[in-house]
């Protein structure tokens, strides 16, 4: 039977090294531009990077909670429609909330999987998954 300094040595390895270092998670300011009656999201891929997400599915989920259509061009979100850069701010936030915190011990390490079928948010920190 392993003693649990070996115990312990073995889950430190099994860790992520990026987990932990990066400080205090901080969602971006959102930075928007009007194109007559169109909002581009201008740093959409400081998010996409910043969150480990595919920018379709992040960009359907702005897409959906503001009741909107759009596309992504060259790394932009352009919407239909006018919208003040706080309420774009304030669906971000619900997609942090939804799809990166951990449910169980709220880091924003976490990746989205598909495993058999049901997709999960997969904590990097604790190891929890969830379904989504």
């Amino acid at each position: 039977m392993k003693d649990y300094d070996e115990l312990l040595d073995k889950g430190m390895e099994e860790v992520p090294d990026e987990v932990g270092n990066s400080g205090r998670f901080e969602v971006p300011e959102v930075k928007t531009r009007k194109d007559g009656s169109k909002t581009i999201l201008e740093n959409f891929q400081d998010f996409v990077k910043k969150f480990n997400r595919d920018e379709k599915h992040l960009s359907k989920f702005i897409q959906n909670e503001l009741g909107t259509a759009g596309h992504i061009k060259n790394g932009e979100l352009v919407l239909n429609g006018e919208f003040r850069r706080g309420n774009i701010q304030g669906r971000i936030e619900n997609y942090t909330n939804e799809y990166l915190y951990c449910p169980e011990c709220e880091s924003p390490d976490t990746e989205m999987v598909k495993e058999k079928g049901v997709q999960l948010l997969k904590c990097q920190a604790c190891g929890a998954r969830n379904p989504l």
